[in-house]
């Protein structure tokens, strides 16, 4: 395989999760009088920050993200599907372990909602490290990451990002790697395709990208 070492978000990507956190923003806006939004509407508008999601739905002179995110998690771990991470994401996974690739999670999510997903499904162990926020802010995962490769003397050259946002894409620039996006997550495929990256529709893709290193259009 061309591509030694793989670099994942975590929702949307390896977590279906994208309707769980619209029913979760769904029920704020009732409880807020607000109108709701479908599916569609949420993965047009979602972005990183998340307070710029929040900014489009919310008056955010009234709300403050501390009590916003405390709302937020359980609701959508909540509405989350009782087996959220597929069989075929879990076979990929190992089957990337077997083939000597090095994984890694990046995430805007804090590894306390990650880590026991890992146990849950039995792939902790595939996972070099999981590099999850400090906070529950939803912020840039761009310094943490690019840290994390710098002090460990990765090769950007060798790295794949797969996400499922922009901010994905954003985070491959920094560090100067490759980057695939799916677009069954938690952006909308227009502005996936916007970045002029890979656009897949499902990670079963991702294996013969991989073994080639074709991720050009």
């Amino acid at each position: 395989m061309s591509f030694k070492f793989v670099f994942w978000d975590w929702n949307g990507t390896i977590l279906n999760d994208a309707s769980a956190a619209c029913d979760a923003v769904n029920v704020m806006l009732e409880k807020r009088g607000r109108k709701t939004i479908t599916l569609d509407e949420y993965r047009s508008m979602v972005d990183v920050p998340i307070v710029r999601f929040y900014e489009k739905v919310l008056d955010m002179s009234k709300e403050s993200m501390k009590s916003l995110s405390d709302e937020f998690n359980p609701l959508c771990h909540k509405f989350t599907p009782e087996n959220p991470v597929s069989i075929e994401t879990i076979e990929l996974i190992k089957t990337l372990n077997q083939n000597g690739i090095k994984q890694y999670i990046f995430s805007s999510s804090h590894n306390k909602f990650i880590e026991p997903y890992l146990e849950r499904f039995g792939i902790s162990q595939y996972f070099e490290t999981v590099l999850g926020a400090k906070d529950c802010n939803v912020g840039s995962k761009v310094e943490r990451t690019l840290d994390y490769i710098e002090k460990n003397n990765i090769n950007k050259d060798e790295i794949l990002f797969v996400g499922d946002m922009v901010h994905d894409s954003e985070v491959a620039t920094a560090v100067g790697s490759e980057c695939v996006l799916v677009s069954s997550g938690h952006q909308c495929e227009k502005a996936l395709l916007k970045t002029g990256r890979r656009v897949i529709s499902s990670l079963s893709e991702l294996i013969d990208i991989i073994n080639s290193k074709r991720v050009v259009l």
